[in-house]
């Protein structure tokens, strides 16, 4: 499997996160449930779908990873609460 955490940009890593479940099979399914919400939505629909696409490629010890470059991304998240 290759890793692509580089390749993930800031949208796709704030969904990523919105959504991290700990792992990344969990956190593939969560996100997948979200799609049939986003109806008429191509750009939305777009994002998810490449992220979940770059997920797919990862390896579980890449998720690992870059659950820590994730952190940023869940404080923000947060603090917009």
């Amino acid at each position: 499997m290759m890793d692509l955490t580089m390749n993930f940009d800031t949208d796709e890593c704030l969904v990523t996160a919105m959504f991290d479940k700990g792992n990344r099979n969990d956190t593939m399914e969560a996100i997948d449930h979200i799609i049939p919400f986003l109806k008429g939505d191509a750009d939305m629909i777009g994002l998810v779908c490449n992220t979940l696409r770059k997920l797919l490629c990862m390896s579980d010890e890449g998720y690992e990873t870059f659950l820590i470059d994730l952190e940023d991304y869940k404080s923000e998240l947060e603090e917009g609460e």
